[in-house]
């Protein structure tokens, strides 16, 4: 049985409070893409020997997500891929209107669960990336019989999705926050 874990990366070491209209939200977007990962965070064990079974440990180019993957592989190579990123999360247009940042995170989600209900893909570019992404990692879980793959909430989401629609086998996961993990089983091709 050939496994891919897609991991979410770490709390991240960008903190906010306050309310925000869209052009703040924008802005705290940026600097949480450029945040790398609280101090004193810790991988949790299970997960940590889990990575350290693996073949491969990938990660996403964002800071956040290379730092949790050094935490939790230290001393392993990852290979880091900017195909694993984040999705382009767009808040709603709401022009000046302020709003506390987790009524920002759940218009957001909406946003991604409505589209996802209605079959309406992410934009041409990210679905070009999603599908290079579901590609490669495809062609590596033929070839590995573990992979771990530190990413991003929403990316995960759809990947997941994508990952089922391929054959593979949601194994365990639904979990949303940093840390969490879902692991995803096919047989091998070689069995």
């Amino acid at each position: 049985m050939n496994r891919i874990a897609l991991v979410r990366h770490a709390r991240s070491s960008h903190v906010h409070t306050g309310w925000v209209d869209a052009a703040g939200f924008g802005a705290w977007r940026e600097a949480y893409e450029a945040a790398g990962i609280r101090e004193g965070e810790r991988a949790p064990d299970g997960l940590a020997e889990l990575a350290a079974r693996a073949d491969l440990v990938l990660s996403s180019d964002a800071p956040r997500a290379v730092a949790s993957a050094r935490l939790l592989a230290p001393g392993r190579e990852i290979v880091v891929s900017p195909l694993l990123r984040e999705l382009e999360l767009e808040g709603p247009r709401l022009g000046g209107l302020r709003l506390p940042l987790t009524a920002w995170a759940v218009a957001v989600g909406g946003r991604g669960l409505l589209r996802t209900l209605l079959r309406r893909p992410p934009s041409a570019a990210e679905s070009a990336r999603l599908d290079e992404a579901e590609a490669w990692l495809e062609e590596l879980g033929a070839r590995h019989v573990l992979i771990v793959v530190v990413t991003h909430a929403s990316f995960r989401r759809v990947l997941s999705n994508r990952l089922v629609r391929a054959a593979w086998h949601l194994e365990s996961g639904r979990a949303l926050e940093p840390w969490s993990t879902w692991i995803h089983a096919r047989r091998s091709n070689h069995t």
